[in-house]
């Protein structure tokens, strides 16, 4: 009986483990050092097709420690065009013209503060329903697996 439970809870922390040290999707992770980093998409979610919207990514601590050296790159899929991008101050951006994907520097992220990220777009879904996915990716070095993702899609509205 003594032997069962000491292998379950051997099981159990190691599971604990794997999960801590593996890449977060659900676009929020805690870190060793109080940090609790997030990241939100926040998307219409359904467009008429030739219709206007924003598509915002929001990076936030939620932690009691800054985060900082942030790395952030947001994938747009073809069916969304882009018209405009604006960020907040502090915020660098990278973009090959041409590419699907722009990357962003942060510096750093106080516990309490956002950084916002907006992309004002027009839908172009052809013949398919939805848009392929929005995806944002963003790496710092003391999150488990060093990065964190999140992801989402835009319906067509009838």
């Amino acid at each position: 009986m003594k032997r069962n439970r000491i292998l379950i809870l051997a099981v159990m922390a190691l599971m604990v483990a794997g999960l801590m040290t593996s890449c977060k999707s659900s676009g929020m992770a805690m870190t060793s050092r109080g940090q609790l980093f997030k990241i939100n998409i926040y998307a219409p979610t359904t467009l008429a097709e030739g219709a206007d919207g924003n598509v915002d990514v929001v990076l936030s601590n939620r932690g009691v420690n800054n985060v900082s050296d942030i790395l952030a790159d947001v994938e747009l899929p073809p069916q969304l065009i882009v018209l405009d991008q604006t960020n907040d101050r502090g915020i660098t951006i990278s973009h090959d013209p041409g590419s699907a994907t722009y990357h962003f520097t942060v510096g750093s992220l106080n516990p309490g503060e956002d950084s916002h990220i907006r992309f004002h777009v027009r839908t172009a879904f052809g013949t398919l329903s939805e848009t392929g996915q929005i995806s944002v990716t963003a790496w710092q070095r003391d999150l488990p697996g060093d990065k964190l993702f999140r992801k989402t899609t835009i319906g067509l509205q009838r």
